[in-house]
């Protein structure tokens, strides 16, 4: 009787320490979602005529001084486009630091740094990851629901 009384013991405070754990965490996740509301990244052009604000939600805001209204509208477009792809990527990365600090077994910080790459330099990720043609290979169907070509 005293070994099952030990043994329940044992299991109560066994979750007693689960249920700080996760109320520790639950305050963990709460800090971590503040940081992320707050988070505001700026990016300038490098004329210094375009300055888009981004977070977490998206772009924020967009300045233009006058020079910028001097431009064609072609080079205004390109300008506005890569200063926003700027401050929006640096907003994930920003982003996906915060995460990592909070859950620091996770790749996000990783995953996003990869999918910018893929993003912004399609040809360096193209010559990765294009498949070597086998010659040997041409008999061969795909698939089976190629029916044996």
């Amino acid at each position: 009787m005293s070994a099952d009384l030990d043994d329940l013991q044992r299991k109560l405070e066994a979750l007693k320490e689960a249920g700080r754990r996760a109320e520790q965490q639950m305050g963990d996740f709460g800090r971590m979602r503040e940081q992320i509301s707050e988070l505001q990244v700026s990016a300038t052009s490098p004329d210094r005529s375009v300055t888009v604000v981004a977070s977490p939600g998206g772009v924020t805001d967009i300045q233009f001084t006058q020079d910028a209204l001097r431009k064609s509208p072609g080079d205004l477009s390109n300008l506005v486009m890569s200063t926003l792809q700027q401050a929006v990527a640096e907003a994930a990365r920003r982003q996906a630091d915060i995460v990592q600090e909070y859950v620091p077994d996770s790749d996000v910080r990783e995953q996003v740094l990869r999918t910018q790459e893929q993003l912004f330099n399609p040809d360096a990720n193209q010559h990765r990851s294009a498949p070597a043609d086998d010659p040997g290979d041409d008999d061969m169907p795909d698939s089976f629901l190629d029916g044996g070509r």
